[in-house]
């Protein structure tokens, strides 16, 4: 079937390169290693020619340069990113955005990548002329608890308030004043509220907006990143972690456009200062003494052992696929009858064979949201459904009780319905306009346990068969689709449990009375800890090994950026010991025997028989005429 999509030749600095009508010139670059310097532009906002700093010599046209981030591709046409206009064009820019720029390189937490350094060195002219005094402002403003905004430091490329009204749909940012005075401030003075205003430091291309959690930490050079999976949701955003000295330094989105698009919430970007607090537990204790891992797990296989309903677990909702698969062992042997519940997960059954794609929301006509605030939930599945609407012209339909943060967009259309009553609720959407033309996709949630999940999703089934949607499970436990697909989840609550094994914090309730016995596995001391019998530590998210199945039933694996400090051990490792002091012979040497012995008993876990591939190098960029 032949490309529906029209291509077009052009020429940029003598390579011809074909891509497909309407690919702004910018795009077309970067196919053959030929960089375009931007500010202003960026891939996943509309593109508005602000800083000018994308300047080219364009054939046929005018006899000046135009910007390639705002012109389209033509047939025949001919760029020139290194003649004399061009080169000299872009120098002049920079040395306006320079004009009131604050010599801030040294102590900036942009400096060793940021562009407007590279830029500068590499197209800018190698003498300032300018002599006048330069603009300031107080600095640093801290416009939210987590971000600081320094506006000397600012070139007005508008990407932070483009960001929240294109992508966020929240207005929290504008530019106050006109012309030179121009600086960007919030909304009323008032503080970010956003659960996805820290992606507005990624998009900075200068220093001007920068994490105060991270705020002189460390350089980029003096860390090491880590391609891994976000622990905080189920949604698996692809994120980096940055390690330092055996730290971790922060956390910054990575680019996978089947699930995050290139964003991150803030929980994942912010929410990992505990990784490095030196009140973690490090070392098992036995009634409240320093044990040994042998004193400590035997004392744990002795009270557990044979209990049967008498014994109660509390998993976290960070499991790994791995360790889940390992604890389903132990359920199968020596555990077998246990009560085993996930703190903090929804009430929905396992997944529907109908599943949604994260990226397929972008294809579906009609979007239909039941029972779920998508932002707490599930936070960049809410942005993917913005991109929807605003970027493909999906139609949007909202069932809840209340309204969502969808409702404030002009076009969405909500059905409210009285708490309890969601499943009749989406029944009575069978004849709904909306739903009438296709494709339709239907997230469905409980309303943050306010509903009942099983019948919500018996009624999202029958509604999908009927109309021909697909469904997602708005999961919120990071691998509570894994889990399920592993089937060891049989409770909602320990109350009546004599045995009782946390793993993680405990339920909201804290642990039931007339418990005989209580383990406690977990990396911070709690009130309760002080009932048990045996507490043992555990690690971090940036130092586990393992896999993560999320939302969508993707299994992603997750790369600890940092090792275990001894006498800390992995998950998996601890399990396996366990294992042994029941009874249960084990002889598992590595996490990848693990993954192989799990993909072949669970089909939902076929892809941990195959590890992650290595990330492929960066490609090499033509960086063009170093001066004009």
């Amino acid at each position: 079937m032949p490309d529906p999509t029209p291509q077009v030749t052009l020429t940029i600095d003598g390579h011809a390169v074909t891509v497909p009508k309407g690919t702004l010139i910018v795009e077309a670059a970067k196919l053959i290693g030929v960089e375009i310097p931007v500010f202003c532009y960026h891939h996943k906002l509309d593109p508005v020619g602000a800083c000018r700093l994308c300047l080219v010599e364009l054939s046929p046209g005018p006899p000046r340069a135009q910007t390639a981030c705002t012109t389209p591709v033509a047939e025949g046409m001919t760029v020139r990113v290194t003649s004399p206009m061009a080169v000299k064009s872009r120098a002049d820019i920079l040395e306006f955005e320079l004009t009131n720029h604050p010599l801030d390189c040294p102590v900036c937490d942009k400096g060793g990548e940021c562009p407007l350094q590279d830029f500068t060195y590499r197209h800018g002219y190698p003498v300032s002329r300018v002599q006048e005094p330069r603009l300031h402002f107080a600095k640093p403003l801290p416009i939210s608890d987590r971000i600081a905004l320094d506006r000397e430091r600012c070139v007005l490329c508008y990407r932070c308030t483009r960001y929240y009204d294109e992508v966020a749909w929240e207005q929290e940012l504008t530019t106050n004043q006109r012309g030179v005075q121009s600086y960007i401030a919030t909304q009323f003075d008032q503080p970010l509220q956003s659960v996805f205003s820290g992606n507005i430091i990624d998009l900075c291309p200068v220093g001007a907006l920068t994490s105060r959690v991270w705020r002189f930490q460390s350089r980029p050079w003096d860390m090491d990143h880590t391609a891994s999976v976000c622990s905080r949701c189920a949604v698996g955003c692809n994120v980096n972690l940055w390690e330092r000295r055996g730290e971790l330094m922060r956390v910054t989105a990575r680019e996978n456009v089947e699930i995050d698009d290139g964003w991150i919430c803030d929980r994942g970007r912010f929410e990992y200062t505990h990784v490095n607090s030196p009140e973690r537990l490090a070392q098992p204790r036995v009634q409240r003494r320093p044990a040994a891992w042998e004193e400590a797990l035997s004392r744990i296989a002795a009270a557990i052992k044979g209990r049967g309903p008498r014994l109660g677990l509390s998993i976290p909702a960070d499991i790994t696929n791995e360790e889940a698969f390992l604890l389903a062992r132990l359920l199968n042997g020596p555990l077998r009858g246990a009560r085993v519940v996930m703190p903090g997960r929804t009430s929905l059954p396992g997944p529907p064979a109908n599943q949604l794609a994260i990226k397929d929301l972008d294809g579906c006509r009609t979007i239909v949201v039941v029972s779920a605030d998508v932002r707490a939930d599930a936070p960049i599945v809410n942005l993917r459904v913005k991109k929807a609407v605003a970027k493909s012209g999906a139609r949007l339909l909202t069932v809840n009780p209340e309204l969502i943060d969808f409702d404030r967009h002009p076009g969405v259309e909500h059905v409210a319905y009285e708490p309890g009553h969601a499943a009749a609720a989406v029944r009575k959407l069978f004849d709904h306009p909306l739903l009438q033309e296709g494709p339709v996709g239907i997230l469905y949630g409980d309303s943050a346990g306010a509903e009942d999940g099983a019948a919500i999703a018996t009624a999202v089934a029958w509604l999908a068969k009927e109309i021909g949607a697909k469904v997602m499970p708005l999961y919120r436990a990071t691998n509570e689709r894994g889990v399920l697909a592993l089937g060891i989840l049989n409770g909602d609550s320990l109350d009546g449990c004599e045995y009782v094994f946390t793993w993680g914090q405990a339920l909201a309730g804290g642990v039931p009375k007339g418990v005989r016995f209580l383990a406690c596995w977990d990396d911070f001391a709690r009130p309760y800890h002080d009932r048990a019998q045996v507490v043992i530590p555990a690690v971090t998210f940036a130092e586990d090994q393992g896999s993560y199945t999320n939302l969508e039933g993707r299994v992603q694996f997750l790369v600890p950026p940092l090792q275990p400090k001894p006498p800390l051990r992995q998950g998996w490792e601890v399990l396996q010991d366990l294992g042994l002091a029941l009874g249960l012979g084990s002889d598992y040497l590595g996490i990848f025997q693990v993954q192989r012995d799990a993909a072949a008993a669970y089909p939902a876990l076929a892809a941990l028989a195959v590890p992650p591939a290595p990330a492929p190098p960066p490609a090499p960029v033509a960086m063009g005429a170093a001066r004009p």
